[in-house]
């Protein structure tokens, strides 16, 4: 999309300057602005970012991790600060679902372009997958997975900044492992990052918090007493009062909190440990009622449960044990239909979609039916 390109336009005007910019785009041939909800070729891209490492003289790892450090602030500044922040509590979760964020953009952009450029059927976005594994040691193994050769150097960059400013922590990331793979679509880029993370409390938390070291000291004491005794209201309000009058600075409500959790307990919060009753407490023909959508298969495919509504349109749903492959298939993430692979991506969002041969009749000339979860 057009976005990806405007980023690349503002980097390098913000940076490097109007001409620097007239210069490149001259020489890769590509127009002076870019729509952002319009679909371009993956060349003039590519385009740009090789033109950009000759006329800067700087190589293309560089230059990709740089933008991929100010794509994530040019997201956040373009409206989509609140949608990052919601991806999770850590980074684990904040990697584990960026897959979904890119499949609610994929349909956010497709609508946008739908209202925008009527009677034409929209490009569906092409974006990478992410897969993360914990390591006992406390690192990550990160799965890149991407159609696009030679961009993986991005990923560094988004990451990092992300870990950064999100969770206060540094990381380094260096690729261990990089491989093609045969998916439906050809050959898939596979990149695996090893990332270790260090907690940190950077100089630019620090400011916000204090205007001397002593200061930090005895805030880090004080705020941690009080916040096994009072609640978080009351501790909150101590931050706010206490930074007022020593060193004045407007905080966000984001930067209060985490400046609350940091300075208590010394870290952020990485998540919590939830709670399973062990066994259900309703039954299954109110299960299959209040989740009508919802099937339960095993590792066979063999479908096991449906909800009422599912069975309503995919009839053949009724005959237990049938294979879930019969009728549908995966659209995303692009992945051979096997229990393997679900496993493997078991943290991504999933696309079924009906299979237009084993449809009813009635809904043979309908549009296939779509499954997200």
């Amino acid at each position: 999309y057009g976005f990806i390109n405007t980023c690349l336009k503002s980097l390098v005007v913000e940076k490097y300057g109007e001409e620097t910019w007239e210069k490149l785009r001259l020489q890769a041939g590509v127009q002076d602005s870019f729509l952002t909800f319009e679909v371009y070729k993956d060349e003039i891209t590519m385009q740009l970012v090789d033109k950009a490492c000759k006329i800067l003289g700087v190589p293309a790892d560089m230059v990709l991790r740089e933008f991929g450090e100010y794509f994530f602030e040019f997201c956040k500044r373009s409206g989509y600060d609140h949608m990052l922040r919601t991806l999770g509590g850590n980074l684990y979760e904040f990697i584990e679902n960026l897959d979904a964020l890119h499949s609610y953009l994929s349909l956010s952009y497709q609508a946008k372009s739908e209202a925008l450029f009527l009677f034409v059927f929209p490009q569906e976005m092409n974006a990478p997958s992410f897969r993360v594994e914990k390591n006992e040691d406390g690192s990550m193994h990160l799965h890149y997975y991407s159609d696009r050769r030679g961009l993986c150097h991005i990923v560094p960059g988004i990451i990092g900044a992300a870990a950064l400013d999100f969770f206060n922590i540094e990381i380094s990331m260096e690729i261990v492992n990089q491989t093609e793979e045969e998916e439906r679509t050809g050959k898939k880029e596979h990149i695996v990052f090893l990332v270790t993370q260090n907690p940190v409390f950077s100089y630019k938390r620090r400011n916000e918090f204090s205007c001397s070291s002593q200061y930090l000291d005895d805030s880090e004491k004080q705020i941690g007493n009080q916040l096994n005794k009072e609640d978080l209201e009351k501790a909150r309000n101590t931050i706010r009062d206490r930074g007022s009058s020593v060193c004045p600075v407007k905080n966000s409500h984001w930067k209060t909190i985490r400046g609350i959790i940091t300075l208590g307990k010394g870290k952020l919060l990485r998540g919590f440990d939830p709670v399973y009753p062990k066994s259900l407490w309703i039954d299954t023909k109110t299960f299959c009622n209040g989740l009508p959508f919802h099937m339960v298969f095993d590792k066979e495919l063999r479908v096991k449960q449906a909800g009422v509504s599912i069975q309503k349109i995919v009839p053949g749903l009724q005959t237990m044990g049938i294979c879930l492959d019969q009728y549908f298939s995966i659209v995303h993430p692009e992945v051979p239909f096997t229990i393997s692979s679900i496993q493997k991506f078991i943290n991504s969002q999933f696309v079924f979609q009906t299979r237009r041969e084993m449809m009813p009749e009635s809904w043979k000339q309908r549009p296939m039916l779509e499954l997200r979860g």
